[in-house]
């Protein structure tokens, strides 16, 4: 990411620290403290999360995290930079989004995708989502910043063997001007 003197740009690890419990309950403050600290050293990072299970910070780079919850579920953050008309002046000083994505399941998987300001104030998703994503899985590739949904053919498996499944149907999204569109 490119330092402007515009704004004040926010790291991942910095994100994580400042994000309310609320918005990942299954990881507490200190849980993602210590994920943090294992990543920068190199080391595993998992942790026994709040319901006493096992949970993992998988990646962590200056604008994207990837924690593995449990083995049903998975959490994308993505930091990303907003233009002026899609963040409230109240946060002009820092106009960059936070986007999460959470999956859930494991044969049968599905995406919620929500936005939020860098002090963690919910943002109207079709702000910056103009495609319906509705049971859809999503994933988030940091190395193009193009959002993936991927759509699920759940509602339209074959009643018998001989039928023929349906194929997947793939939709890239790119990160351009505060907004993920069609490139």
């Amino acid at each position: 990411m490119l330092a402007s003197s515009a704004f004040a740009q926010t790291k991942m690890s910095e994100a994580l620290k400042s994000m309310p419990d609320s918005r990942m309950p299954y990881l507490t403050h200190n849980n993602r403290l210590d994920c943090i600290d294992f990543c920068e050293a190199n080391m595993k990072a998992e942790v026994r999360n709040a319901f006493d299970g096992k949970s993992e910070l998988v990646q962590l780079t200056t604008n994207y995290a990837l924690f593995r919850m449990n083995d049903a579920s998975v959490v994308e953050l993505c930091l990303l930079n907003a233009d002026s008309n899609h963040v409230d002046s109240s946060d002009a000083g820092n106009q960059q989004v936070i986007c999460m994505i959470h999956t859930c399941g494991t044969d049968l998987r599905e995406s919620v995708i929500s936005f939020f300001t860098t002090s963690w104030q919910q943002l109207p998703t079709r702000q910056f989502l103009s495609e319906a994503y509705g049971g859809s899985l999503a994933h988030y590739d940091s190395e193009y910043m193009e959002l993936i949904l991927e759509s699920n053919n759940y509602l339209s498996r074959p009643a018998m063997e001989e039928q023929k499944v349906e194929e997947k149907m793939q939709i890239k999204l790119k990160w351009m001007h505060g907004e993920f569109k069609k490139s």
